[in-house]
C-alpha cells in the first residue's frame, strides 16, 4: 500500500452528512454515507462499535498483521532471530511479477540488499511495501500452524492462491507455491478483469474482524511488532507527539481494509479494524485514489461528534 503520510497531514473538516450512498469514496463523509447504505458489506470494530465483528470477512493484506504477530511470538520465544539472514534469491523465488502493484520491487529498492536480507528486513517489506512474497516466505519459515493459532482460522499463502486461481495450477494453493519456488523461474500470471478478480477476492484471506482487532491491540504493546506498524511515523512531517499511528492496510479488487491503532496524548489508545467488501469497480478505484478510509479511521479517533454519527449509522 502507498504511504499514508498524506492521511497523517490531512486536516479533517466537518461537513454536512450525506444521506444518499455516493458512487465514490472521495472523503470521510462519502465513506460514512456508503457504509450506512451498505451495512452488510462493512466490518467496523473499535472501542464502542462492533459491527460484523464475528463474521468472516476478506481483509486483503491487513491479514499480514497475523504474520507479524506470529513473527513477534517467535522472536520472543527464541525460535527465530531478527538478524537471521534470508537469501535474496529465495525471496525473489516467492515473487509473482505483476500481481502486487510493484511492492516487491519497491522493497528491494528501499533495502538495496546484497546477497541477503535479515529476517527483520523481510518483515519490514511485508508491512511497509506489503510485499506478498515476504509474507509467504515468512509463513513458510514460521509454519502455517503458528498463524492459525493466532488467527483462529487457516491463513493461506497469498501467491499460492493467485497461482491456483490465475496461474494454471490445479493443485492446493500451498503446493502450487511450493512447486513454483522450487522451480525457481518467475512467471507472470495473466489476470482476468475486475469482476472475476473481485469474485475470487471474496474467497481468500478471510478472518473475523474482532479477532484481528484483538491481535492488533497486542501488537501495539509489542516492541518487535510496533516498530514495523509505526513506520509511517518515521516519514517527514509525522509527529507522534500529536497523533501516533500504527497501521497495516490492504486491497484486493472490490475489497479495501485497514487495521490501525491511534494514540493521542492523554487519551486511551484506540484499535480499529475497518473492511469494505463487494465494492463496485468505480467506487473501489475512487477509494484507492483518495485513501478516505484511512482518514475515516483517524477522524473517528479525533472527532467525537463524527464518531457518534458513525455509531448511529451502524445501529
Amino acid at each position: 500500500m502507498p504511504s499514508i503520510l498524506s492521511m497523517l497531514l490531512t486536516t479533517v473538516l466537518t461537513a454536512p452528512m450525506t444521506v444518499a450512498a455516493p458512487a465514490d469514496l472521495k472523503d470521510t463523509e462519502a465513506v460514512l454515507a456508503y457504509i450506512q447504505a451498505h451495512p452488510d458489506d462493512v466490518a467496523l470494530v473499535t472501542q464502542g462499535i462492533s459491527h460484523n465483528a464475528d463474521r468472516l470477512a476478506p481483509v486483503a493484506s491487513s491479514i499480514k498483521i497475523i504474520h507479524l504477530a506470529a513473527y513477534a511470538d517467535a522472536v520472543r520465544e527464541g525460535k527465530v532471530k531478527p538478524g537471521e539472514h534470508v537469501p535474496v534469491a529465495l525471496w525473489n523465488a516467492y515473487h509473482l511479477p505483476g500481481t502486487d502493484g510493484g511492492a516487491h520491487e519497491a522493497a528491494l529498492e528501499r533495502l538495496r540488499p546484497g546477497a541477503s536480507v535479515t529476517l527483520d528486513q523481510l518483515v519490514s517489506a511485508m508491512i511497509e511495501e506489503s510485499d506478498n512474497a515476504a509474507a509467504d516466505l515468512l509463513r513458510d519459515r514460521l509454519g502455517p500452524g503458528a498463524l492459525r493459532k493466532i488467527a483462529k482460522t487457516r491463513v493461506g499463502t497469498v501467491n499460492g492462491e493467485i497461482l491456483r486461481a490465475f496461474g494454471g495450477c490445479t493443485l492446493p494453493a500451498d503446493v502450487c507455491l511450493k512447486n513454483y519456488v522450487k522451480a525457481g523461474k518467475q512467471v507472470r500470471p495473466t489476470l482476468p478483469g475486475f469482476a472475476q478478480q473481485a469474485t475470487w477476492a471474496e474467497t481468500v484471506t478471510r478472518v473475523e474482524p474482532g479477532v484481528l482487532r484483538g491481535v492488533l491491540a497486542g501488537l501495539r504493546k509489542d516492541r518487535t511488532a510496533s516498530k514495523h506498524l509505526e513506520w509511517p511515523m518515521r516519514q517527514p512531517g509525522a509527529d507522534p507527539r500529536t497523533l501516533l499511528i500504527g497501521t497495516k492496510g490492504g486491497a484486493l479488487p472490490g475489497v479495501i481494509s485497514e487495521a490501525m491503532y491511534t494514540v493521542r496524548p492523554g487519551e486511551k489508545p484506540r484499535e480499529t479494524v475497518f473492511a469494505l467488501r463487494r465494492l463496485p469497480e468505480a467506487t473501489w478505484l475512487s477509494g484507492m485514489q483518495s485513501y478516505a478510509h484511512q482518514q475515516f479511521i483517524v477522524r473517528m479517533a479525533t472527532d467525537s461528534v463524527f464518531f457518534a454519527k458513525v455509531r448511529t449509522a451502524l445501529k
